[in-house]
């Protein structure tokens, strides 16, 4: 699949956990592959070719699909605006040409930031989220980490999974929950 995305001029990467989870050595199942270059129509022929794709978030451009008995979320880089209040209350643009390090700072930690890419086997990292694992660091990506509140109960459950160190600077912003 990664190798037709390629051909046709567009990017793939697995990102977030599994790439957090490859690095430390974890088994993961935690397929999420971000599509960048291609238009939905031709991500869709691709996909179909191996499998039935389902939209599950057709607004946030996320599909599903199972290939070889494992599932995998497929989804367009997006960027996320804050419109009211609460977890829910963001405005979700998807755009299947934004670069990797724009979309990388929508995520929560620098940790989940990073990629895989599926055809060169290389580790796109923008947030520096291999340094911070190195370190055992839990750092948020940017001020945007503030708008969602499980975010806090996230810095929680991955520091104490991954017996991670939470900076000051994350730790303040968790505090500002509601």
């Amino acid at each position: 699949i990664a190798h037709d995305i390629h051909e046709l001029g567009g990017e793939s990467h697995l990102v977030g956990g599994w790439v957090r989870d490859h690095i430390l050595g974890v088994d993961s199942k935690d397929y999420d592959v971000e599509v960048s270059g291609l238009e939905e129509e031709v991500l869709l022929a691709i996909l179909n070719r191996y499998g039935k794709a389902s939209s599950v978030g057709k607004s946030f451009g996320v599909y599903l699909m199972r290939h070889l008995d494992v599932q995998y979320d497929f989804s367009f880089p997006r960027t996320e605006v804050k419109i009211s209040d609460g977890h829910r209350g963001f405005e979700i643009q998807s755009d299947p040409f934004l670069d990797f390090e724009t979309a990388s700072q929508r995520r929560d930690f620098t940790i989940n930031a990073m990629g895989f890419n599926l055809v060169t086997g290389q580790i796109v990292d923008p947030q520096n989220g291999q340094q911070d694992l190195d370190k055992r660091l839990l750092k948020h990506v940017g001020p945007a980490f503030g708008e969602d509140p499980l975010r806090a109960l996230r810095a929680i459950q991955f520091a104490g999974r991954f017996d991670l160190t939470v900076p000051q600077a994350t730790i303040d912003i968790c505090a500002e929950q509601d």
